[in-house]
């Protein structure tokens, strides 16, 4: 499976923005079970500010001050127009530029990667609010638990997570993975100082083997364990499912 570029993510902020706004438009006051308290129309608002902060943070370098989302149905076409601004955004950028991020100075390919899983991920929670989830794609998927670990939780935390060394070892059952060089295949190790995570065939504390897509949410929290195959102790995986909640 080759690996994601810039325009890869590009690609797929867009097709996961359409897709989200899509599903969210007609169910505004519906509840999103994947982030509790929160409706469509939150959820649309939230995402929306979200596409605007970025195109200003990457134009600036800076956090922009942001107005507020438009109530009812006037925030679908106002979060949309603020899609069509970070896409044109990231699309100008030079591939070989370093940018400002929430991390410091950073490649390029930071933004349109962060921004692909953004929209990834809300799309799921839309969905999981008219009952419909659909999986996301096998490389977005793969290079996304690598960016959760590369980046967000680098910023995020992992809460009062236990962290004594524990291992998850986790398997993309995918077949179009399994002569990837272990590609998708993870090994986290969890230690006092950091959260180690490297591609690597080994036996962890506890394992779980499932299509990519399911790994990814499961990491997030936007699904539980059902349905996958879980060995070893649960109580690792019980852990992160309560204390890493980014």
């Amino acid at each position: 499976m080759a690996t994601m570029n810039p325009r890869d993510h590009l690609a797929a902020v867009r097709r996961e923005g359409e897709a989200l706004l899509t599903t969210a438009a007609p169910a505004l006051t519906a509840a999103v079970p994947t982030c509790p308290g929160w409706s469509c129309e939150r959820l649309v608002g939230h995402i929306g500010r979200t596409w605007r902060w970025t195109a200003g943070w990457v134009t600036t370098g800076a956090s922009p001050d942001l107005e507020r989302a438009p109530a009812g149905a006037d925030v679908v076409p106002w979060a949309r127009a603020g899609l069509d601004e970070l896409v044109a955004v990231l699309d100008a950028l030079d591939p070989a530029a370093t940018v400002e991020t929430w991390l410091g100075p950073r490649p390029a390919a930071f933004w349109p990667r962060r921004m692909a899983m953004e929209a990834a991920l809300h799309r799921v929670d839309a969905q999981s609010a008219v009952g419909a989830v659909t999986p996301i794609d096998l490389p977005l998927a793969v290079d996304g638990v690598d960016e959760l670990f590369e980046a967000v939780l680098l910023f995020a935390g992992t809460g009062d997570l236990d962290r004594r060394g524990q291992t998850v070892h986790l398997h993309a059952t995918d077949p179009e993975l399994a002569d990837d060089d272990g590609a998708g295949e993870w090994l986290v190790t969890l230690d006092l100082d950091e959260v180690r995570l490297e591609h690597a065939h080994a036996k962890g504390d506890v394992a779980v083997r499932g299509p990519a897509s399911d790994l990814y949410l499961l990491l997030w929290n936007r699904r539980g364990a059902e349905g996958l195959q879980v060995f070893g102790d649960e109580r690792v995986l019980a852990d992160w499912r309560t204390h890493v909640t980014v």
